[in-house]
C-alpha cells in the first residue's frame, strides 16, 4: 500500500476557499441584478424567472463548493493540530 502524502500548503488551501468565496460573491450578485433589472423607478416591472432561476442554480453550485472547500480546509488544519499534539505528547 502507497503511503499518503502528508504534505498540506495552507497558503494553496487559503487560496482554494478564498476563490470559491469570491465565486459565491459574484453569484450573489448576479443573482441581485438578475431581481433588479426588470424594475422600473414606481417599483413595477418583469421579472426574468429564467434568468432568475440560472442565477440561483449559480449560487447554490457556488455555496456548495465553498462550504466543501472550506469544510476540506478545516479538516487538514484539525489534522495538522492532531500531529501538533501526538508530536508534543499531548
Amino acid at each position: 500500500m502507497a503511503e499518503a502524502n502528508t504534505k498540506i500548503n495552507f497558503d494553496t488551501l487559503i487560496g482554494v476557499v478564498e476563490n470559491h468565496a469570491n465565486k459565491y460573491e459574484s453569484a450573489l450578485n448576479d443573482l441581485q441584478k438578475s431581481a433588479s433589472d426588470g424594475v422600473n423607478e414606481d417599483s413595477t416591472g418583469t421579472f426574468g424567472i429564467s434568468a432568475a432561476t440560472v442565477a440561483t442554480t449559480e449560487v447554490q453550485v457556488t455555496q456548495s463548493l465553498t462550504e466543501m472547500a472550506s469544510g476540506i480546509a478545516k479538516n487538514a488544519a484539525d489534522h495538522t493540530k492532531g500531529l501538533g499534539r501526538k508530536i508534543s505528547g499531548g
